[in-house]
Formats: C-alpha cells, sequence, structure tokens
C-alpha cells in the first residue's frame, strides 16, 4: 500500500517537532534504568490485505512478578506485515495494561489499530464505553 505523499511529508513533521520539543534530564535517571519513548503513532491505519494466520509461541518463564506476557502478532510496517513474536515485558509505568493490536474488517480492507501500553483506568473506562453503546 502506498501512502500518499502529503501525508508522509506530514508525518515527518510532526515526528521532528516531537524530537524538537523533547527534554531530558539525564542527571536524574540512573544509566541502568530503561527509557521508554512514546512515539507518535496514527490512530489506525487501513491496509488492503488481510493479515497473516495467527500463530502461537512458546511461552518461557516468567522473569519476574511485574512482567506480562505480550501474545505475538502481525505489525504492518508500511509494506507488508511482519511477525512480531511474544514475549515478557514490564510495564512501562504502574497502573499500565497492554492493549493488543486489532485487525478490524474495513470496506477498503482491514483498519489495523497497533498495540500500546494504556492506563488501567483509561483502557476501563473505554471498556465500560463499548459496553454501553451495545
Amino acid at each position: 500500500m502506498k501512502f500518499p505523499q502529503s501525508l508522509l511529508w506530514v508525518s515527518v513533521g510532526v515526528a521532528g517537532l516531537c524530537l524538537l520539543g523533547c527534554r531530558h534530564n539525564h542527571a536524574s535517571r540512573r544509566s541502568s534504568e530503561p527509557v521508554y519513548v512514546a512515539e507518535p503513532q496514527p490512530q489506525y491505519v487501513i491496509v488492503r490485505e488481510a493479515p497473516p494466520p495467527v500463530f502461537v509461541d512458546r511461552r518461557p518463564s516468567r522473569p519476574s512478578r511485574e512482567h506480562i506476557w505480550i501474545d505475538g502478532y502481525w505489525d504492518w510496517n508500511g509494506r507488508q506485515y511482519v511477525r512480531q513474536p511474544g514475549h515478557w515485558a514490564r510495564p512501562p509505568r504502574a497502573h499500565a495494561v497492554w492493549v493488543a493490536p486489532r485487525y478490524e474488517k474495513h470496506k477498503q480492507g482491514y483498519r489495523y489499530t497497533r498495540g500500546q501500553w494504556r492506563e488501567e483506568q483509561q483502557e476501563r473506562r473505554r471498556h465500560d464505553e463499548r459496553r454501553d453503546r451495545r
């Protein structure tokens, strides 16, 4: 799938502005702590082709009680689906929950929404809103 050139330039501009606005205080962070960077992402993209069949990864033992399992999935990189294997991950902040990627049938193909970390309260509210609309 090709993106319109204007959309590409807008995305590059937004990413550049985000990078310009970043400030980082190296003195307050120990070098062993992980750094989480939020990337500007579209809410969803329309992909003309269906994702490949679901796959199941072997789940190795849990590294710690803080880690959660993220199932493997097919990510869309703008040209093709790329396999992202399942893995253990530690949430980036307290009360964060992993929201798995979604592929929803759409009149032009499939609407793909990337997986992301969200606040637990925010996710619970969205779930309640979807339930109330039914």
